[in-house]
């Protein structure tokens, strides 16, 4: 169970780091602030207080959010915000925020529970005066929820925009009979190979093009794809791999993005298992 949870969180954070490294960047800074401002606004009162009282208060709750962050990345993947779909993704977003806000609390009130008997022993009472603070609560997650969620969208579309600029300098030319076609190369899903002819399977569509598998992978890996052979008529893109499943006889069977099925020989089993790093 354990090593599933790692791997589902493995799998989330390394397709999305730049988002990741920026959350735990800000969360962190935020974490600080907000500790030495309490500490600092008690000093004023004249009440005195233990530092790590704070501190644990913030660090539990700066956990909570980063355990919470793949629930962001799945939003912002599968409903991103536009003018067209907005008005049919806000109830959406409103469910997603109270999953968000519920798990942070509980997370957050599980671990100040675990921690405070040994840190100070005594116990975490969470809302000892009843349910009144709630909304308050939520209204504070729903503002973390839209900021991570802003945050999440904004990167993605900047990476989004260098990938395409990239992408339109590197195209692969390719011959198709009499005509010349061009490849994105990140937009390549896999290719079957038969002779010296290649059927590649694009986001973009089908293509034919006169060319072997071996040349064409030799032209992806030099344009900066992570590519893998699967079978030997087979080139399959290694980010483009959402699921690895085992068949029977030690075959493998490969889910591709866009949903493109491509079974992968059990010849060729340790080198996809090394190439994709268990994704």
């Amino acid at each position: 169970m354990i090593a599933n949870a790692l791997k589902f969180y493995g799998q989330a954070f390394r397709r999305h780091l730049p988002f990741v490294f920026a959350t735990l960047a800000l969360t962190l800074m935020f974490t600080a602030v907000n500790t030495v401002t309490e500490i600092s606004d008690h000093a004023r009162a004249g009440r005195d207080i233990f530092w790590g009282r704070p501190l644990l208060y913030e660090v539990t709750s700066a956990i909570a959010i980063m355990i919470m962050l793949p629930l962001i990345i799945h939003v912002g993947r599968h409903r991103p915000p536009s003018l067209s779909t907005w008005g049919r993704n806000v109830p959406y977003y409103l469910m997603a925020s109270v999953i968000f806000s519920a798990g942070h609390v509980l997370v957050m009130v599980g671990l100040r529970k675990a921690a405070s008997p040994f840190l100070f022993g005594t116990t975490y009472e969470f809302l000892p005066d009843g349910l009144g603070p709630i909304p308050y609560e939520y209204w504070k997650d729903l503002r973390t929820f839209i900021l991570l969620f802003a945050g999440f969208n904004m990167i993605e579309a900047v990476l989004k925009a260098k990938a395409a600029t990239r992408a339109a300098a590197q195209a692969i030319e390719l011959k198709s009979g009499a005509s010349r076609i061009l490849i994105n190369p990140e937009s390549f899903l896999f290719a079957k190979g038969a002779a010296n002819y290649a059927e590649i399977q694009s986001t973009d569509g089908e293509s034919l093009a006169r060319i072997t598998l071996s040349e064409l992978e030799e032209k992806l890996a030099n344009a900066g794809m992570q590519v893998v052979r699967v079978h030997r008529s087979y080139l399959v893109n290694k980010d483009a791999i959402r699921k690895i499943d085992p068949l029977p006889g030690g075959d493998l069977s490969l889910t591709l993005k866009g949903n493109h099925k491509i079974r992968a020989s059990r010849r060729y089993k340790a080198a996809l298992a090394t190439e994709t790093n268990n994704d």
